[in-house]
């Protein structure tokens, strides 16, 4: 079996394994370049906040360039205010510029006019940077254990994604070096991000790439059922608990059908098929509709950590089962925000 990481570790994710658009795909990570001129537009909207930054080149000429900084949600959790950018004010972009020519940027920080050097993307020059941070998710961990035995809930909560991996920003997403057939490979050479990535135009990607993703999740009990909640794209999967699958009956749906059954007090299993495609992540990998995934969600024995496990089959794509991992945390208070993914006008 082929093994790879889920980007559940990040902080922010730049690129990853299955889902999340890849900086890569759109701009030069090989070369960190600086912008200056004046705030022209600022939309503050998931899945990026967009802004213009207007640049009076030698010959007097203005040329207008677009900025994608982090996710709206995001940049709330770590305290970036929401009136940083102001039409008029001047500011320098830090970050990569378009490696298809245009007069584009992804920020990782700005300079603002008073000196202040802001993050805007955090982790995308590779590390866990922040400004303006909230509190340190890894401190209410450590000093949340006496109220998690006290409130014991088992997996029924918030789940924030864990903190230790730090996936490579630098990465293209072109290779993740998943045992594709030559069908599947084949297929995933004609896919072009500009045009093909849904997220693009804010349609959520759907399994297994909805688990793929840096945002909190949680799970609920629903009349016997599991739901589990993600923040990005708002959505909802629910998995019927000890329901039989039958797929004739099912129809095909990004999602799929998910059954699944308790191994023990803290292992929920769940077996999902029937799903359409057309892409198993955002680089363009196809799928078909043998494609079957079962995940594995394992409570830890304090309940402060949530282990994933997720094997994929699909003999029409891969030509073994790969198996991908990852975690979330508990971190007490936090809650789901609404994602309400834009497309920006700018």
């Amino acid at each position: 079996m082929a093994r790879c990481v889920l980007a559940l570790a990040t902080a922010l994710v730049a690129s990853s394994a299955l889902g999340h658009h890849s900086v890569g795909a759109f701009y030069d990570s090989s070369t960190i370049s600086r912008l200056s001129g004046t705030i022209g537009s600022v939309q503050w909207v998931n899945p990026h906040v967009r802004f213009t930054v207007d640049v009076v080149d030698g010959s007097g000429s203005n040329q207008r360039w677009r900025i994608e900084a982090g996710a709206l949600n995001s940049l709330d959790r770590q305290g970036v205010p929401r009136n940083l950018l102001q039409v008029g004010e001047p500011i320098t972009v830090i970050g990569y510029a378009s490696r298809r020519g245009r007069s584009e940027m992804v920020a990782a920080s700005v300079d603002m006019a008073d000196g202040e050097n802001v993050v805007v993307w955090s982790g995308l020059f590779g590390g866990a940077e922040e400004s303006n941070p909230a509190p340190d998710a890894a401190e209410q961990i450590a000093t949340a254990a006496a109220e998690a035995a006290r409130s014991a809930r088992g997996m029924y909560r918030v789940w924030t994604i864990g903190l230790e991996y730090t996936h490579d920003a630098t990465d293209s997403g072109e290779d993740t070096g998943l045992p594709l057939t030559a069908a599947a490979r084949a297929a995933r050479q004609d896919f072009d991000p500009l045009v093909d990535d849904a997220g693009l135009s804010c349609i959520a990607p759907g399994m297994p790439g909805l688990m793929d993703n840096p945002f909190p999740m949680e799970i609920v009990e629903d009349g016997g059922d599991v739901l589990i909640r993600m923040e990005q794209w708002d959505v909802t999967r629910r998995v019927h608990i000890g329901a039989e699958p039958d797929a004739a009956s099912q129809p095909l749906t990004p999602n799929g059908y998910s059954v699944g059954y308790w191994e023990n007090d803290r292992t929920l299993v769940v077996t999902t098929t029937r799903l359409s495609g057309p892409h198993f992540d955002d680089i363009g990998t196809p799928h078909s509709d043998q494609l079957e995934l079962v995940e594995r969600f394992t409570l830890s024995d304090d309940e402060m950590r949530l282990d994933y496990l997720l094997t994929a089959t699909d003999p029409a794509t891969f030509t073994e089962p790969v198996i991908f991992d990852g975690y979330w945390v508990w971190v007490p208070g936090e809650q789901l925000k609404r994602y309400d993914c834009a497309v920006p006008d700018l």
